[in-house]
Order: C-alpha cells, then structure tokens, then sequence
C-alpha cells in the first residue's frame, strides 16, 4: 500500500492486545475493520452541590448520530499519539485546554459495531474523567462538530437508563460563539448516543468520582 496523499488522516492499527502493527489512512482502516485506538473523555462537575456530567450535542451535520447528545470529548487517536494525546479533543471541540495529569484513567474499552466508518468499526477506547467546573457558557464548541453542551444530574440520568422518566436538561447552544443562547431539553433515550451499559457505567464512574471515591474503572 502506497503513502496516503498529503492531509490524510493516518491511524496506529494495533492487535486485540493494543499491539502496534503497522499504521494506515484511517479510510482504510475502517474498510479492513481493523482494531485501532480511540479516546473517550467525560466531564463531572457540582452544580448547587449536585453531581452532573457534560454531554456535547453533536452537530445535524454529523453523518453518524447527528443530532444526539454524547461523551463530553471523543476521537480518534492518530497514527504515533499516546492515549492522553487525545486531550487535544477537549480543546478542539470544546475550547478548552487543561492539563493532561488532570485526566482520571478509567480503562480500555474494546468496542466493535458496524455503524461508524466502513464495514466494520473496532475500537480500544481510552476512557478518562474529568473535573471541570466551569459555566457551560465558557466552553467554545466546535461548528459542524458540535451544536450544543449540556450539563446532566447524574441520578435522574442513571434513572433514565433504566426506564425511568425523561429528564429536563439545561444546555446552551453555539457556546462561546456570538450567536449563543441557552436552551433546555427534555432528555430521553432516544436522544442520546445509544449504549445503555456503557453510559450506565460512565454515569457510576462520574458519581464516584465527584465523591472522592475509589476505585474508578469500567
């Protein structure tokens, strides 16, 4: 296979195991369904004492879940990054820049489904927390990445995944940008990146987390 052309993004695949094989245009990778490296990052804060996450909208324009509310921060990790070199999601999609020591590792997550890119989407999603307790009006979203950002009470939110009611949800919109303006939503399951376990266990982690519990793992 031939060097991708100039501006192609490129990803590290790796084996089940996380070991380097070789390294390919991300277009490739997905077509092959082959194990590759993603981060994942959650945001916890206290809000009047209340424990909540921060959820990004993402964009109408999103081919994949547009629309729907997901993880704080989240992408792919290119080819020679280490899994904390994905804090740069954090600043590109969110405008915000904090320090990598600060991020709380919860695990590896193995993950394959056939909704992403291509034929076959595997991946070993590095997963991390992080305390931020700024306004949602302070974060600065990304345009045609990211519509909106939410913050979420995190028992109402475990509550939902379990079939309980819908939830009402504070968030604003084009944060950081000119045309901001707050906005509020009634938050159901259809509304949210689908995954029940998984946000379930975020949901746990994020609870713990806030009360200064440990361990934190998923």
């Amino acid at each position: 296979m031939t060097d991708s052309a100039p501006g192609v993004e490129r990803l590290d695949v790796v084996d089940e195991l996380g070991r380097h094989v070789r390294t390919a245009p991300r277009q490739e990778v997905h077509e092959r369904g082959e194990w590759h490296r993603v981060f994942h990052c959650l945001i916890a804060t206290l809000r009047g004492g209340k424990p909540m996450i921060v959820l990004q909208g993402r964009s109408n324009a999103k081919a994949a879940f547009g629309g729907l509310l997901d993880i704080s921060a989240a992408g792919h990790l290119a080819a020679g990054e280490s899994p904390l070199d994905g804090t740069r999601e954090l600043n590109e999609e969110l405008g915000i820049a904090p320090d990598p020591a600060d991020l709380v590792p919860l695990g590896v997550r193995r993950f394959v489904d056939d909704s992403g890119e291509g034929t076959l989407n595997c991946e070993l999603i590095s997963v991390y927390l992080l305390r931020d307790d700024r306004p949602l009006a302070e974060y600065v979203v990304a345009r045609g990445e990211v519509d909106a950002v939410y913050e979420v009470p995190i028992a109402p939110f475990l509550a939902l995944l379990g079939g309980g009611p819908s939830i009402a949800v504070r968030g604003v919109r084009m944060a950081g940008h000119p045309d901001a303006l707050e906005v509020n939503l009634q938050l159901t399951l259809d509304r949210i990146v689908p995954g029940t376990q998984y946000w379930a266990v975020l949901g746990v982690m994020a609870q713990r987390f806030l009360a200064g519990k440990r361990p934190l793992a998923i």
